[in-house]
């Protein structure tokens, strides 16, 4: 039995052809909330539901990170990478964001990109994004 327990989604990866257009069904319509991303793209939005389960919508599609994906977020990060490298998947990252969450990515056995993540929040973060998600440092 794995050692690696999952909290919760974290967040689903949703590649958009018009950021605006998303923007009317997963904000206007949906009423997620727009919030700072804490990744240095401006291609990608981050939006929250009320639960703090978020949607990340990514545009143009054809660029990497276009690609669905859902991010669990896991109890003990450490523990979720050593057993995936231990089961012989090749990871992509670690990596840490703004807000300091840490994540990883690797592709199931159908090809599908699974994204590894801790809650984040524990550094400060001083960005803010305007109402269409995009996002700058103060």
């Amino acid at each position: 039995m794995s050692g690696i327990r999952i909290r919760t989604v974290n967040h689903v990866g949703v590649p958009v052809t018009d950021r605006k257009r998303a923007f009317a069904f997963y904000r206007d319509l949906l009423g997620l909330e727009v919030i700072p991303s804490m990744v240095d793209a401006e291609n990608i939005a981050w939006l929250r539901a009320s639960d703090g389960t978020m949607v990340h919508v990514v545009e143009p599609p054809g660029v990497r990170m276009a690609h669905p994906h859902c991010a669990y977020e896991v109890e003990d990060f450490d523990v979720a990478l050593g057993e995936l490298r231990r089961a012989g998947y090749e990871i992509e990252g670690p990596g840490e964001r703004h807000d300091g969450q840490r994540y990883f990515f690797v592709l199931d056995p159908d090809g599908n990109r699974v994204e590894f993540v801790t809650a984040g929040g524990e550094a400060p973060r001083d960005r803010i994004a305007d109402e269409w998600g995009y996002t700058r440092g103060v």
